[in-house]
């Protein structure tokens, strides 16, 4: 040919055929080391580097990405670490308790200084519905209380109207927590004005944990047949 390209353009096939080649053979760089030092990658600032120089970058943003996702972790366990000690607080100070005014005096009190909630209210059921009357609708919270496990998420006016009354409009995301133990049967609504406080997809084991201490501080301080 009269004319050459300075650089031979190849097909799809060939490519993949000298990926697949270097993909098998994974020494062999180390049989040819003069090709680390000549063969030139193009940079994204338009200048060229040595495969020696991309495999140095690309090792070191790796390693960004790794430091950046361990901090995050730390940061995570920090905060489980946070929230453990406040729950161990107010369990302790639902512990104390003796009636139940002092334990909704302590909910309301703690979950607003500590957790960060807007609203908190706890709706109990009559004890004839906590024993299982399979004609209570339990204001449409049947199935939730049935389950036994906590909800976050948006809400719609009414439910809010039901749970939080004159507050319901500040509402923008809540927690559901069912209370269930011997003779006693509800629920505590904790809510937020943030969109993103109780997120329908975040995780609900704290709640749990939060919902069984109540349940079993209720069980105690509340008057049999209340």
């Amino acid at each position: 040919m009269s004319e050459t390209l300075e650089h031979a353009q190849l097909t799809e096939k060939q490519e993949l055929t000298i990926v697949n080649f270097l993909s098998s053979n994974p020494d062999f760089f180390d049989c040819h080391p003069e090709l680390l030092n000549t063969l030139e990658l193009s940079h994204t600032n338009g200048e060229a580097v040595s495969l020696i120089e991309r495999q140095v970058k690309n090792l070191r943003q790796e390693v960004d990405q790794y430091k950046q996702r361990l901090e995050e972790l730390v940061e995570i366990a920090h905060d489980n670490e946070r929230l453990n000690q406040r729950m161990h607080r107010l369990t302790l100070n639902l512990i104390d308790t003796v009636d139940f005014d002092e334990t909704l005096n302590v909910l309301q009190d703690k979950l607003h200084e500590n957790f960060g909630a807007e609203a908190v209210e706890l709706h109990l059921f009559t004890h004839n519905e906590a024993e299982g009357n399979a004609n209570a609708d339990l204001d449409g919270y049947r199935n939730f209380l049935d389950d036994g496990v906590p909800v976050c998420g948006v809400l719609d006016m009414e439910q809010l109207e039901y749970l939080f009354g004159p507050q319901a409009e500040d509402i923008n995301s809540t927690a559901i927590i069912p209370i269930r133990s011997e003779g006693v049967l509800g629920l505590l609504a904790i809510g937020s004005t943030s969109k993103e406080r109780f997120c329908d997809d975040m995780g609900t084991e704290y709640l749990s944990r939060l919902g069984e201490v109540i349940s079993r501080t209720l069980e105690v301080v509340l008057e049999p047949g209340f």
